[in-house]
């Protein structure tokens, strides 16, 4: 079953039953009058009827469709309850897409039974009907010769397909002479055929006729490969699709075994059938405009995905750049414009020399090389643009590329902005820091100026003497060290490298803190393990020393007042990469930070907020990577401690 006709004036209706009717050739008609007039010129095999929507009585009109087409079976839709019977099949008004598609499908094997016991029954006369053969009249001389002309400027038509298969069927009918001509080509869902050119052929056929794929015709002669004739054929759907579209031969379009549309002829305006001679020679024709239809769709689809890829790269948030082998640039976006602001008619088709450098020689290196780089920042001298950046090569089955990508994001407003948190950043620790330097120089200060202006008084006290000595050491001591903290912050200073042993340097450090044992305001006790061999390493040695006692200060601070304890390791490890590295470890069981503010001690924005001596560790991480080395921190259980490596220098 493939022709339907829908008899309702309710655009609602309507289009909720062409939902479901998707698979057959369905015909509209809003009145029963309209509906008789499709009825006399197409045979259909189910008729659905509003009868809500119509006036006019069903039984009236079922028996006007027997009269017209006794074959067609009926479906009422919500009739009444008077009128139930009179239809083959009833539907009520509420009636569901499952329901409409069970009544189509039990319509469909009534058909099926019915056409079977008909082709039975007249089996025996099928030779009879067969027309006579007859012998082949020559082609007139003179009508070919136009017909070829017609064909060969269909060929010159260029792309314009609609404009080919109308200058075709101009042709063909320039040489059959046929009183109806049409073309069918595969629906976009490719689940059936449509005529989209004809010639002579009613309207409504044209719009509403479908052909399935799968069965019936198109089956038919996707198998065979040839022609139909309708006098050759057996089959009672093949025949019945084949006067649906008014025609007596279908002429397949074949390319590459494929079939690609569907030629249906009329009968001659002279004669009632096609020869052998003329089936061969529309045949012939027929193959070669399957080539022409395959090459046309072939260059819509590539046109359709050039325009779908450009649609792409006009709305990517990434500037986008392409070269080929000639080194010529092929593609710019539109983001790549409003980045590097440079007009795309400057740019496409120009050398790659006209691009910003470095960008040029990054896409020839890619399409040099083959080698892809992974979003590189770089700043252009272009307007000093911040660029992220990424090439790729563009690969086929050559070992070189046929070309190069290159994919960039704007990060100048990154950059800016990172600048500006940068200044708040440093505008903030500036103002903490200098909050801080009044607090700790404070008191400092305070006692030196008592003893300043004490002194003259009473100078030629010894103990007032001996005392301001040792207070005003230990102030200024404070003040210096103040001051070396902030300058480390800020920049290393001068780096003087000398191989040293290690050893050395720490019993200095620990020599140098037990010596200032007062201005640490609370009794330290400092155990040194170490290695027996000399542990060489190539370093600053101010640099070491500072970094090492703030360490150890800042351990004392964080202990109780009553004792702190400290503990220096020095060891040595392997490397896997077959090096060695010293490594000092400075840890103290007494020592106890907070779990958060470990978490920020190289911080110095955050730790500055406590006191300078809590930036003591972010200046010996400073201090210790500006020599070569590495500074970490770890808390176990029991014990807090810094761990420091070096690399080995050569005795």
């Amino acid at each position: 079953m493939n022709t339907v006709l829908l008899v309702t004036p309710d655009d609602v209706l309507r289009t909720r039953l062409l939902g479901t009717l998707e698979d057959y050739s369905a015909f509209i008609a809003q009145s029963d009058a309209e509906a008789f007039k499709i009825l006399r010129l197409i045979e259909v095999d189910v008729v659905l009827r509003d009868c809500a929507g119509l006036l006019q009585g069903l039984e009236a009109f079922i028996a006007r469709v027997k009269e017209v087409t006794p074959a067609a079976l009926t479906i009422a839709l919500g009739a009444a309850e008077d009128e139930g019977h009179l239809a083959d099949f009833n539907l009520p008004a509420t009636f569901t897409p499952r329901d409409l598609d069970g009544a189509l499908r039990h319509a469909q094997e009534r058909l099926r039974l019915t056409r079977e016991l008909a082709t039975l029954r007249s089996s025996a006369a099928v030779e009879a009907r067969a027309p006579a053969t007859s012998a082949e009249e020559p082609w007139d001389g003179v009508a070919l010769a136009r017909a070829l002309k017609e064909f060969t400027r269909a060929f010159a038509a260029g792309f314009d397909l609609p404009r080919v298969l109308a200058m075709f069927l101009d042709a063909i009918g320039e040489l059959v002479r046929s009183t109806r001509t049409a073309l069918l080509l595969p629906a976009d869902d490719g689940r059936d055929y449509r005529v989209v050119a004809h010639r002579g052929l009613a309207p409504r056929i044209a719009e509403f006729v479908r052909l399935p794929t799968d069965t019936g015709l198109v089956q038919w002669l996707a198998s065979q490969g040839r022609p139909a004739r309708i006098h050759d054929l057996t089959d009672a759907n093949i025949i019945r699709e084949l006067k649906l579209l008014q025609s007596v031969l279908a002429v397949p379009l074949l390319a590459h075994g494929e079939l690609v549309a569907i030629l249906v002829v009329g009968q001659p305006v002279v004669g009632s059938s096609y020869g052998r001679s003329e089936t061969e020679t529309l045949f012939d024709l027929a193959t070669h405009l399957a080539t022409a239809i395959r090459d046309i769709s072939l260059h819509h689809q590539l046109q359709r995905e050039k325009e779908f890829s450009e649609r792409i790269l006009e709305h990517m948030s990434s500037g986008v750049l392409t070269i080929g082998r000639d080194q010529r640039v092929s593609t710019m976006n539109r983001r790549a414009e409003e980045i590097l602001g440079l007009p795309a008619v400057s740019i496409v088709n120009g050398d790659l020399r006209a691009l910003p450098s470095p960008l040029g020689d990054m896409l020839y290196e890619t399409l040099r090389t083959g080698r892809a780089v992974a979003r590189a920042e770089m700043q252009l001298a272009l307007r000093g643009l911040w660029l992220e950046v990424s090439t790729y090569p563009v690969r086929g089955d050559e070992p070189a590329p046929l070309g190069a990508v290159l994919v960039f994001e704007d990060l100048t407003a990154q950059k800016e902005l990172a600048a500006q948190k940068r200044q708040v950043e440093q505008t903030q620790l500036l103002t903490r820091v200098v909050a801080r330097i009044a607090d700790e120089i404070k008191n400092p200060l305070v006692s030196i100026n008592t003893f300043v202006e004490l002194i003259g008084e009473r100078y030629e006290d010894p103990d007032f003497r001996k005392h301001f000595s040792s207070v005003v050491r230990r102030d200024v001591q404070r003040l210096v060290e103040v001051f070396e903290k902030l300058a480390a912050l800020v920049t290393e200073g001068e780096l003087n490298f000398t191989i040293v042993d290690l050893h050395t340097v720490v019993d200095d450090v620990v020599t140098a803190i037990e010596g200032a044992d007062d201005a640490l305001g609370k009794p330290l006790q400092i155990e040194v393990t170490r290695d027996a061999p000399p542990k060489l390493v190539r370093v600053d040695v101010q640099h070491l020393r500072r970094a090492l006692s703030y360490l150890v200060w800042y351990l004392t601070h964080n202990s109780p007042p009553h004792q702190a304890r400290v503990s220096i390791a020095i060891t040595h490890q392997a490397e896997r990469d077959g090096t060695e590295r010293a490594r000092i470890q400075i840890g103290s069981r007494t020592a106890s930070v907070p779990p958060d503010k470990l978490h920020r001690v190289f911080d110095p924005v955050q730790m500055v907020q406590e006191s300078l001596i809590d930036v003591g560790p972010a200046v010996s991480q400073r201090l210790v990577e500006a020599i070569g080395g590495q500074l970490d921190v770890r808390h176990g259980r029991n014990e807090l401690a810094f761990l420091l490596s070096l690399p080995l220098a050569m005795a």
